[in-house]
């Protein structure tokens, strides 16, 4: 038996790859819901209206989605769509779906264009990351891209991304980024396919929370683990809402940061050891529920510096409204340090300075047009991989036999989606099914 703590994508993925090799597991699970940043958020205001509580993209290479689809049936589910992209750069919106609208971007010089393709080029030819992971993102870029080309586009989606300080990203990040996104383009690259459940990521949610409990799995809600239980460097049980659970092996899921509270004194040394790389980004995100359509584009990256969100995130450019009640969805992400006045902000000065300045971008956006509007917050959502400290990542085994650590934080230098969420939970279930079958000591297996 495994206990896994955190319902979310990772945990419930984690859970049913575990149950496939024959090892028994039970989900524990804070929230009276399954999902975590995947989940839903519902409309009574709007007939029982639901839509994803974030934006969240399913794309057509993501291939370990693709097979869980394909084993839960949901693959007929899939619907498909080419989608745009726009930039949004000193007060005008250009378009960037295509070779030539990339061309055209007026901020560039041919040779920064030139340089900008030659970038996303090299990024496809490169297969060992680890030279990057020593060079900072903007020097990296600099020397591909050029300086001007830095300036108007890599640096304000950078700034946006980590909350104005990107001076201690590698180039792995962007890396990442373009090999990822690059593999959605159609032959040709005309067009960028990307594709969604109608009921969002819910459904994959549901899917595997049936599996789990049809073969055998246990998933309890409304659960909080108080600590972790060890006795003589081994796993002893839980403590759940106050009550003592007997188990001898638990993975956490949960966020660094939130995995060490639930260690226990004699785990200090691992506690130790985790905080070591701890550091996450938190978001804070004001969905509006339109009665039009805002923009063609399913993304608007904003390249001006006075504008707080990250992007305009129009998901019903991807999503046909039909499934979220005809209305239309748009997202105003930013991602927020701990110290950031915005992710202190209360909910109603953030509704009124993101509403001021997406009106400054879109004047005929009418009161009326808002159907209803509700604001997210998390603390952790985007680790932080600071250069250089690859070594420090908290690897899946501990010296105390029996506890584990599965989490974002570990997946690196993928960034964190549900295809690499799902890749990286059917690699630790595989570790772990290993171990249980051949009784390999757990400080024996190798780093993550």
């Amino acid at each position: 038996m495994i206990d896994i703590i955190g319902g979310g994508i990772l945990g419930l993925t984690l859970a049913y790859e575990l149950i496939k090799r024959g090892t028994s597991v039970r989900v524990w699970e804070r929230a009276p819901t399954l999902g975590g940043l995947m989940g839903r958020t519902r409309f009574n205001e709007l007939g029982g209206m639901e839509c994803d509580r974030y934006y969240h993209a399913i794309l057509s290479s993501d291939r370990t989605l693709m097979g869980l689809f394909d084993e839960l049936g949901l693959r007929h589910r899939l619907r498909y769509t080419a989608t745009k992209m726009g930039f949004y750069h000193n007060g005008t919106i250009y378009p960037m779906s295509t070779p030539l609208e990339f061309l055209r971007f007026p901020p560039l010089r041919l040779i920064d264009r030139l340089r900008l393709a030659y970038t996303i080029l090299a990024c496809r030819r490169i297969t060992d990351w680890r030279q990057l992971e020593q060079i900072p993102v903007a020097e990296w870029l600099t020397r591909l891209s050029g300086e001007r080309t830095v300036r108007h586009v890599w640096a304000p989606l950078l700034r946006a991304k980590f909350d104005g300080d990107y001076s201690r990203i590698p180039a792995t990040y962007i890396w990442s980024r373009l090999v990822r996104t690059t593999d959605t383009r159609t032959k040709g690259g005309s067009q960028e396919l990307m594709c969604y459940l109608p009921n969002g990521y819910q459904e994959l949610i549901d899917a595997l929370a049936a599996a789990i409990r049809q073969h055998g799995g246990q998933i309890e809600l409304n659960t909080t683990i108080d600590t972790i239980q060890i006795v003589d460097g081994h796993v002893s049980g839980l403590v759940v809402n106050g009550y003592e659970i007997p188990t001898t092996n638990v993975v956490i899921t949960a966020q660094t940061p939130i995995a060490r509270r639930l260690l226990p004194s004699a785990a200090a040394a691992v506690a130790q050891r985790w905080g070591q790389l701890d550091e996450f980004l938190g978001i804070v995100c004001v969905l509006l529920v339109l009665r039009r359509r805002l923009t063609p584009y399913y993304t608007l990256n904003i390249t001006d510096e006075r504008i707080p969100f990250t992007g305009v995130i129009e998901t019903t450019n991807l999503i046909n409204p039909q499934y979220v009640g005809g209305y239309h969805l748009v997202y105003l992400p930013k991602y927020v340090a701990a110290t950031s006045p915005f992710a202190r902000m209360a909910d109603d000065e953030l509704r009124t300075v993101f509403l001021g300045y997406l009106r400054q971008m879109f004047p005929d956006l009418r009161d009326e047009d808002i159907a209803a509007i509700r604001i997210g917050r998390e603390r952790y959502v985007e680790p932080i991989h600071p250069i250089g400290a690859t070594n420090l990542i908290p690897p899946l085994t501990t010296e105390i036999d029996g506890l584990f650590l599965a989490n974002t934080g570990q997946i690196y230098p993928q960034l964190t989606n549900g295809e690499s969420v799902c890749t990286f939970a059917r690699s630790v279930a595989a570790r772990l099914s290993s171990r249980l079958v051949q009784g390999t000591p757990s400080t024996l297996l190798t780093r993550m």
